[in-house]
């Protein structure tokens, strides 16, 4: 079960010596003192992974697993992203609302996920705002945190996805200094709408009225304010339903009829090529030809993106520096906002930074400027 529309890859600091101390130790152990590693590993069966990663959690707390899980060799996949979800729920039953300051940004905030979906199964649409309140820290973080939200609105809904988004709009709509929140919570509904990733462990089938053949659907049914939670999702089911057909997928894509709304769905064909990549950028310059030449750009600009929002800081900068010189730009505009909001020390955004050519480094270095003087 992936969860599309999100990706997922692997980031190695791998000229930090301290680090590598750490991770090498971590991954020893791993490897052989962790009983529970052995089934987390189980590719052919998710749910033992996930009872076996609830196993390691009760046994060494929330901390201790995100990093044995970070360091060991489960894959940076939507899978992976479920099994750390496990992470976050046991966060959350242990620890309540303090529980999203134990989580870490692996896996895509799989934990804070976790731990937000228990809250909201907990204490309901309450508990959402003041959860989702303590990730205001890192813009970042935030909207991750509301884009699980999202997902758990619809879960407690029962997958009715109009009553889903319009609980988006009840907590967010008022949200000013962060407005795209509200689009962050209504894409997580539409992705769970989409792929029911929430849903193990409960015994009960998701409704799933909200799917069909149509490949335009749910989209086609919302008003103006949802179609953009929706697009940035849709191609993901489009994907689904050609046989995982890019080209096929692209051509749906660009028969919508409006150009905003093919736009959105072309970000989301980008974000499906993103997992074949493997983790190898160069990948990106190849598997991008299957949108075709008209969004060939858009495709490497958003792979860039995709990487870094995983912490492939270092496959990110790969890209920019590598697409023609046209395309530098906003290929750099793209990930110099992440680099500013990355919540890493300062020091290492700095490194980032130095390492853009110019004109674009100074650009960097000015946004980390301009977030300390705020």
């Amino acid at each position: 079960m992936i969860t599309a529309g999100v990706t997922y890859s692997f980031y190695s600091e791998k000229n930090n010596p301290t680090l590598i101390k750490q991770t090498a130790k971590v991954e020893s152990q791993t490897q052989e003192e962790i009983p529970e590693m052995k089934d987390i590993l189980n590719t052919e069966n998710q749910e033992i992974r996930l009872k076996a990663a609830r196993k390691l959690v009760e046994r060494v707390d929330v901390e201790k697993a995100l990093e044995i899980l970070e360091h060991s060799k489960l894959p940076h996949t939507g899978e992976g992203h479920l099994v750390v979800h496990q992470i976050g729920f046991y966060a959350y039953q242990k620890y309540g609302s303090e529980s999203i300051l134990k989580c870490k940004d692996y896996f895509l905030y799989a934990c804070y996920h976790g731990a937000i979906i228990e809250a909201a199964s907990d204490q309901g649409f309450d508990a959402i705002k003041k959860m989702t309140d303590k990730c205001k820290e890192s813009p970042v973080r935030y909207f991750q945190c509301v884009h699980a939200a999202g997902h758990s609105i619809l879960a407690i809904w029962n997958y009715d996805l109009p009553k889903a988004v319009e609980t988006c709009d009840q907590i967010y709509e008022g949200e000013t200094n962060f407005p795209e929140a509200l689009n962050s919570c209504h894409n997580g509904a539409f992705m769970e709408n989409l792929f029911g990733v929430h849903d193990w462990g409960t015994d009960n089938q998701p409704k799933r009225e909200w799917l069909s053949d149509d490949p335009y659907f749910p989209c086609n049914h919302f008003e103006e304010k949802y179609q953009k939670g929706c697009w940035l999702n849709q191609a993901a089911r489009i994907y689904q339903m050609n046989n995982n057909d890019i080209s096929k997928t692209s051509q749906i894509c660009q028969g919508v009829g409006n150009d905003q709304y093919t736009a959105w769905c072309m970000d989301n064909v980008a974000r499906q090529i993103h997992p074949l990549t493997n983790g190898d950028p160069a990948q990106s310059f190849k598997l991008c030809q299957m949108e075709g030449a008209n969004w060939y750009d858009n495709c490497l600009v958003v792979n860039a993106g995709s990487f870094y929002s995983v912490g492939g800081r270092d496959e990110a900068l790969f890209i920019c520096q590598n697409v023609p010189q046209n395309l530098k730009g906003e290929c750099f505009q793209r990930i110099i906002p992440q680099i500013v909001s990355d919540p890493i020390d300062k020091s290492q955004k700095e490194v980032l930074c130095r390492k853009i050519e110019q004109p674009f480094q100074n650009e960097c270095l000015s946004g980390l400027k301009s977030l300390v003087s705020l």
